[in-house]
């Protein structure tokens, strides 16, 4: 590798080679707009052309470290130490003499070898050193792309087989190396979604089999906030649009499985906290305190917009709610010192101040199945949660092969909640076969237990007016995947689920599902 510095003064671009120098002319001394331009040469035997764009005032100082590649293979990167300071004024001018000096994909001689492409981290790769630069003034940009198809030859309602896909796309800014602001930084992500669910269409089940399927199937702003992190990281404080789901009850080693059960918080959970989970956001703010690395304690309150799933609520970031969401944690998590043996474990539960109704009396303390009157209304509903997750062996012989599994319970309130209580368990083989240290093997059993106090309701109604309405009393679901990881950047996961006593009425037959995941990472 061969080294350089560039060094913006005022107007003048000066680029440092080994052996050679090579100055870029400067503007005239009285700041007369315009533009100079010089050829760099001898950058292995090519000649690229750069320019100098004068403003009226001159710009501050910059220093720039520019990587040069052995033979040119990939286009030149630039790393901007943490003394840049970058301007508005500078920002133009860097970039156009980025995108000027080093040459695209297209420009060089011979394309990069397929063994190149399928080890970068992305898809789209460095974007000609342009991805790197503006990560190293705090801008981070991430796209995504993910498919899950889903089939059930063997029971459900009925038997077909249906297609669900969401694109992905964000930024985050750290403000810190963009602003000077140390410890902050904004989030903001979008989502697209379309597809059917085999769920809705053919199962009857309760819990989706696809769970990129829901949130109103549209393009909406999923995160849009501003983190604070304060006194080495002991304070955290996050403001604004984001889902509650991604930072309370959430347990990342049963996030990866095609089911809806769990990925964030739980499904179960959801239905009946009023929470939103991933992709819908609601507004709120989150505290969370770290007195020391191993310990947590975090509080937040969050708006309740039960509408917010519609799928024209993509973009509307309104302040209507029928309440507010209150959930706690606290976590301890082992092994973050050393990292061997890392660990998760959390205890919370929420209040959500909303009306709600009771599944069962109406309003004169009567079951309200049997009556037929308004259900009686609640100022309120609870609920608490306990999980787990733990690496329990790691290969002495490589520390990127181990076994992690986890394990979570949670319980609603008795007088309001669809799901009296819910679990679930897995785990997960991260490095399978030899040479396949990034596939895994995915194991996932969830139970969810219709509040019983639901069920009586719905077999008073159901003697007053018979098959009025099914009556549940729990479902099942147990999957397996396996993750095949052809590059950093793409995946592909075919999975298997049984889902048992679907929508948890015993009468439709238990499912047998055959999907496949796919992600790929632009």
């Amino acid at each position: 590798m061969r080294s350089g510095e560039f060094a913006l003064a005022g107007s003048a671009y000066t680029l440092h080679r080994t052996g050679k120098r090579s100055t870029l002319p400067s503007c005239s001394s009285h700041h007369t707009k315009g533009v100079r331009e010089k050829n760099l040469s001898d950058f292995c035997g090519s000649t690229f052309k750069s320019s100098v764009t004068c403003s009226a005032d001159c710009d501050p100082s910059i220093n720039i470290t520019m990587l040069i590649p052995r033979g040119c293979e990939d286009s030149m990167r630039f790393s901007l130490p943490k003394r840049t300071v970058l301007t508005a004024k500078s920002f133009p001018a860097l970039l156009f003499v980025v995108l000027n000096a080093c040459p695209l994909s297209a420009q060089q001689a011979g394309s990069s070898p397929p063994a190149d492409w399928l080890g970068r981290a992305t898809l789209t790769g460095d974007w000609s050193g342009v991805r790197t630069m503006l990560e190293n003034t705090g801008i981070r940009l991430s796209a995504g792309f993910t498919t899950e198809s889903a089939a059930n030859p063997v029971g459900g309602e009925r038997q077909s087989a249906r297609y669900t896909q969401e694109v992905d796309f964000g930024a985050d800014i750290d403000l810190n190396r963009l602003a000077g602001d140390p410890g902050a930084k904004l989030q903001i992500l979008l989502t697209d979604r379309v597809g059917r669910s085999l769920s809705a269409d053919t199962i009857g089940n309760l819990f989706a089999v696809q769970q990129l399927y829901g949130a109103g199937q549209n393009f909406r702003i999923v995160e849009l906030n501003y983190q604070q992190r304060l006194f080495g990281d002991k304070l955290n404080v996050e403001l604004g649009w984001s889902p509650a789901g991604d930072s309370f009850a959430s347990l990342p080693v049963l996030c990866d499985f095609q089911s809806g059960f769990i990925c964030g918080h739980p499904s179960p959970m959801t239905t009946n906290s009023g929470a939103h989970n991933y992709p819908v956001g609601q507004w709120g703010a989150r505290v969370k305190v770290s007195p020391l690395r191993q310990f947590y304690a975090q509080i937040g309150v969050y708006q309740v917009d039960p509408n917010e799933e519609n799928g024209d609520k993509g973009f509307d970031l309104g302040f209507s709610s029928t309440g507010v969401l209150i959930p706690v944690e606290f976590g301890w998590l082992p092994g973050s010192l050393t990292g061997k043996f890392p660990g998760i474990y959390k205890i919370g539960g929420y209040y959500n101040s909303s009306a709600s109704p009771d599944v069962l009396k109406d309003i004169n303390g009567l079951s309200a199945g049997s009556n037929g009157g308004p259900f009686l209304t609640h100022s309120g509903r609870s609920g608490a949660y306990g999980m787990a997750d733990q690496v329990i062996q790691r290969d002495a012989s490589d520390s990127q092969r181990f076994l992690r599994i986890g394990a979570m319970g949670g319980i609603g309130d008795r007088a309001t909640a669809m799901y009296r209580y819910f679990v679930a368990a897995g785990g997960v083989r991260q490095g399978t076969f030899k040479r396949r240290n990034a596939d895994f093997i995915s194991v996932l059993l969830g139970y969810a237990r219709i509040n019983p106090r639901l069920t009586q309701y719905q077999q008073d109604r159901d003697a007053v007016t018979p098959g009025a309405v099914g009556i549940q009393t729990y479902e099942r679901i147990a999957e397996i995947d396996y993750n095949v990881q052809i590059a950093p950047w793409l995946s592909v996961r075919p999975n298997l689920q049984y889902v048992m006593r679907p929508g948890g009425t015993g009468t439709i037959p238990n499912a047998v599902v055959f999907g496949l995941h796919t992600g790929v990472t632009f």
